[in-house]
C-alpha cells in the first residue's frame, strides 16, 4: 500500500491492484513462512494497492482468535481498497466459470473462491493466494486472471 499498513498511497502513485484472499491473510497474521506472507508484507511497501472483499473481511474476522485484535485489524482493512460486485451478474459468472471448470474435470470446492477471482478479474485485480482451487482458476485460463507476485510459483 506503499507507507505501510493503513495509510493509502496517493491515487497518482499507485500502481496495480491486488485482491489478497483470506489463505494469504492468515499466513501473514499468523506469521508463516510462506511466499504468500513475504509477498503481503512486500506489497505494503509497494506504490500497489491491497484490495479486499466483503467475503474475505468475513472470513478473516471470523477466524480472530482475541476479541482484543478486532480494533486494530478493523483499522487495518478500513484503509483498504474494498471491491465489491456491480450486481448480479457477477454471481451468474461465478457460476459459468464453477461449471466451465467442472466440464474440464476440475471441481473447485468453495464457491467463495468463484467469487473472488470473478471479482477480481471485474475489478483488473492480480489474486495473491495459497488455495488450491485459486490455483486451479489461475491455471485454468478462463478468466483474464493473474497471479501476485507474477514470478510465483504455487505453494
Amino acid at each position: 500500500m506503499g507507507g505501510g499498513p493503513g495509510r493509502a498511497p496517493p491515487a497518482e502513485t499507485r500502481g496495480l491492484k491486488v485482491l489478497v484472499d483470506t489463505s494469504a491473510w492468515v499466513d501473514f497474521f499468523n506469521g508463516s513462512a510462506s511466499p504468500e506472507r513475504t509477498a503481503l508484507a512486500a506489497l505494503f511497501e509497494s506504490p500497489h494497492q491491497v484490495c479486499t472483499c466483503g467475503v474475505v473481511v468475513s472470513e478473516v474476522f471470523q477466524g480472530l482468535r482475541r476479541t482484543a485484535e478486532r480494533g486494530r485489524l478493523a483499522e487495518l482493512f478500513l484503509d483498504l481498497e474494498l471491491v465489491e460486485p456491480h450486481g448480479i451478474e457477477l454471481y451468474f459468472r461465478a457460476a459459468d466459470l464453477y461449471r466451465a471448470l467442472r466440464e474440464r474435470g476440475k471441481t473447485i470446492r468453495s464457491t467463495i473462491d468463484c467469487l473472488i477471482a470473478v471479482l477480481a478479474e471485474e475489478h483488473g485485480c492480480a489474486l495473491l493466494a495459497r488455495d488450491r482451487d485459486i490455483e486451479t482458476i489461475l491455471a485454468s485460463g478462463v478468466l483474464r486472471l493473474s497471479r501476485w507476485p507474477p514470478e510465483a510459483p504455487p505453494s
